[in-house]
């Protein structure tokens, strides 16, 4: 993520759940004054090259509340062109939301956010319908040991300094089993993550930044909720692992039970470059800004 976020992506697809990426975006849209592009994609090129009402509305309150949003419509696939869009526009973080009933399940297979994660080079956020959206004043990177999970500290360190914000540390101690050979297995304490957390803590003190460690025992998706639950957490700061998508963020399928429950914004940063996106065949492809 760049010093300054100047530039804001948001597709939306016209439902309700689509829409609580608007106000997850706020704090960034008070702190930096960003350009809001908001695309709509259209799949069916019969249809009516003209935006959902309830885009075009969501929109225009956002240009009403003196955020500088336009409206980008395009043809083809929601995947690629969000893709094409943030390369086009050089946008600084995309936004997204997870689409209700199915909470995180719609994101993992074949999903469009899914897949946009996978491909993307920039932040994703990532909310879901209902989640409440507050200053950011605490802000909460959850970290596994390993350094590829480190790669989302630049961002928190970025918007913490913007933000007035603290930061907290978040290392789940998740305990062991280990057995002989025939023997019935045996719980082992699990590592302290407390010397590790503690490292990392001096190291952005000594940046000027305010931080707090946190190192519970227990399951790591229900330690990582109940931690964002009981702090009032304004986000949540994770890397993803491999090109697995969602189901390599983090733990293994952790990220999966976090996103579907977390009760604040996730910001999401993959830890190794992304795959190259596919491009699409030349086609003809339209693009409007409603001002």
């Amino acid at each position: 993520m760049k010093d300054v976020i100047e530039r804001i992506l948001v597709p939306a697809d016209g439902s309700p759940a689509s829409e609580s990426a608007f106000a997850a975006i706020m704090p960034l849209v008070r702190a930096y004054a960003p350009e809001v592009a908001v695309l709509h994609v259209l799949e069916d090129p019969e249809a009516s090259f003209m935006p959902p009402a309830q885009i075009a509305k969501a929109c225009g309150a956002l240009r009403a509340s003196n955020v500088n949003a336009y409206l980008e419509l395009r043809e083809g696939l929601p995947a690629e062109e969000i893709l094409r869009v943030a390369r086009e526009k050089k946008v600084d973080l995309i936004a997204m939301s997870t689409h209700g009933r199915g909470g995180v399940v719609r994101l993992i297979v074949g999903s469009v956010a899914e897949q946009v994660l996978r491909r993307t080079e920039v932040p994703l956020l990532v909310t879901r319908p209902g989640t409440p959206v507050h200053d950011w004043k605490k802000i909460v990177v959850a970290l596994d040991g390993s350094a590829l999970c480190e790669a989302v500290l630049e961002d928190a360190v970025q918007l913490a300094r913007k933000l007035g914000a603290s930061i907290e540390l978040l290392r789940i101690a998740l305990p062991t089993y280990a057995s002989a050979a025939g023997e019935v297995p045996v719980m082992v304490p699990p590592e302290d993550p407390l010397p590790y957390l503690k490292k990392i803590a001096a190291r952005l003190e000594a940046e000027g930044i305010k931080v707090g460690i946190a190192g519970p025992e227990g399951r790591a998706s229900d330690g990582i909720v109940r931690h964002l639950t009981d702090t009032h957490a304004g986000l949540l700061c994770m890397t993803t692992h491999g090109r697995g998508g969602l189901a390599r963020i983090l733990m293994g399928s952790v990220a999966e039970d976090v996103l579907r429950r977390s009760p604040c914004p996730v910001l999401l940063r993959r830890s190794i470059p992304a795959g190259k996106a596919v491009e699409t065949s030349p086609k003809k492809k339209k693009g409007v800004k409603i001002i």
